[in-house]
């Protein structure tokens, strides 16, 4: 588990660069680097606690909820608390719409 924390962590620094010099490159926006990275940091969280790498944190656990998992509905709150209200359930209505339920 330490050796794959470590191998994240020395190739993050190498993509990041690699990530900022094609935006530079192809004219967009630093802000939309600063989006992409977060939302990869989001989904490489989802892959941590779910073991689901095309989800984001805040999707999964709105879709564990609506599914009945009352530790997700606890963590639900959790994240709402620090991102908004219905952050979760927006965040998965983006995702994937709200016909996937």
């Amino acid at each position: 588990m330490l050796v794959a924390i470590a191998l994240t962590v020395i190739l993050i620094v190498p993509a990041v660069i690699v990530q900022i010099i094609r935006h530079v490159i192809t004219s967009r926006s630093l802000s939309a680097l600063w989006w992409d990275i977060a939302i990869g940091l989001d989904q490489l969280g989802g892959a941590i606690l779910y073991g689901e790498p095309d989800w984001t944190v805040s999707s999964r656990t709105y879709f564990l909820r609506v599914d009945g998992n009352k530790y997700a509905a606890f963590f639900e709150r959790f994240i709402d608390s620090f991102f908004g209200k219905k952050h979760c359930e927006i965040s998965y209505k983006n995702e994937f719409g709200s016909n996937k339920l």
